[in-house]
């Protein structure tokens, strides 16, 4: 991707989000000795997810289908979905569940754990998914990990990705995901 853009921390507590008019404040967290990231969660922002998905859904338009990964991507991706017609949308899971039958699972790393996790469906969704024009709908994208796993896991369904979205992508501008805008890290100066 492109060089990551940095904003001066200067002890700031909070950084002001402007998504095309819509604001929202975000507390600043410490990341590293001297980083410090926008903390973005839109969980339960039912104004600003209906706000997103108004923006979003014109990108989406050519897709038959959307997918996310659990747990903030799942407001989004069902308030596009309910706009575009789609009757289903696919949510993928961060562990495995007894229910599933012949799933489809991807090991990944994103950057905000530790140990490597795996992203999966319940095979029988399979169905949903072969020959279908999926887009891949995310909150936040900081190193494109779980967006790679999902398009594994559509592939391996018989799919296709043709469009991947998010809110925001985090630290560098990408051109492999459309977003309504980037939440740059900060630095201090020294």
């Amino acid at each position: 991707m492109g060089e990551y853009v940095f904003a001066p921390y200067t002890g700031q507590e909070y950084y002001e989000l402007n998504i095309q008019g819509f604001k929202r404040r975000l507390p600043m967290v410490r990341v590293d000795e001297d980083v410090w990231i926008a903390y973005f969660d839109s969980l339960g922002d039912r104004e600003f997810i209906s706000h997103c998905a108004n923006i979003l859904v014109d990108y989406l338009r050519d897709t038959e289908l959307l997918m996310t990964a659990e747990s903030k991507g799942i407001a989004l991706v069902h308030e596009i979905s309910q706009k575009l017609g789609h009757p289903y949308y696919v949510v993928c899971r961060k562990e495995l569940k007894p229910f599933m039958k012949d799933p489809i699972v991807v090991k990944y790393k994103p950057i905000t754990s530790r140990h490597e996790l795996v992203l999966c469906i319940d095979g029988r969704y399979r169905d949903r998914i072969a020959g279908k024009k999926v887009g891949i709908v995310d909150d936040i994208v900081s190193t494109g990990e779980t967006i790679k796993a999902m398009k594994k896991i559509v592939e391996e369904a018989g799919g296709e990705v043709v469009k991947t979205v998010a809110v925001l992508v985090e630290g560098e501008y990408r051109t492999d995901v459309q977003h309504l805008g980037i939440l740059p890290l900060f630095k201090k100066s020294k």
